[in-house]
């Protein structure tokens, strides 16, 4: 099991046909390591939540390509594939009163999950998912 801190960068994206693979381009030209992606869509625009590696930095690549797009330090739970995983992170943070801004993730047929999670108060969050020993 492993809690880490990664940088989510959410992406302002017209949505027309190309748009993602544009955006995705950049990604590959920059070498970052994408480890976890979420597309919400309204009409004609979307906001892409991508995740990196910590020590990557594409926000500069990202507005010379014409992508407006905000940077947030996220935790990064990467844990065995388990029931109630969602409820555990949110009992945790709610008894300390973090709030969680944003959630995604997914598992995998290897048994592991990765969940991103962004929080009103990282450092909190961080100490409190740490020091519960669930994770």
């Amino acid at each position: 099991m492993a809690i880490s801190v990664v940088k989510q960068y959410s992406v302002f994206l017209v949505n027309e046909p190309g748009t993602l693979k544009t955006f995705a381009d950049l990604i590959v030209k920059e070498k970052a390591n994408l480890i976890a992606i979420s597309q919400d869509v309204r009409f004609d625009a979307a906001v892409v939540r991508v995740a990196v590696k910590h020590n990557d930095e594409i926000g500069h690549a990202l507005t010379k390509g014409g992508f407006t797009n905000v940077k947030t330090d996220a935790i990064c739970i990467d844990t065995p594939d388990r029931v109630g995983i969602i409820r555990d992170i949110g009992d945790i943070l709610h008894k300390k009163n973090i709030n969680i801004t944003a959630i995604y993730g997914s598992g995998s047929s290897t048994g592991r999950t990765r969940f991103i999670v962004v929080v009103s108060n990282i450092t909190q969050a961080l100490s409190a998912l740490e020091a519960s020993g669930l994770f």
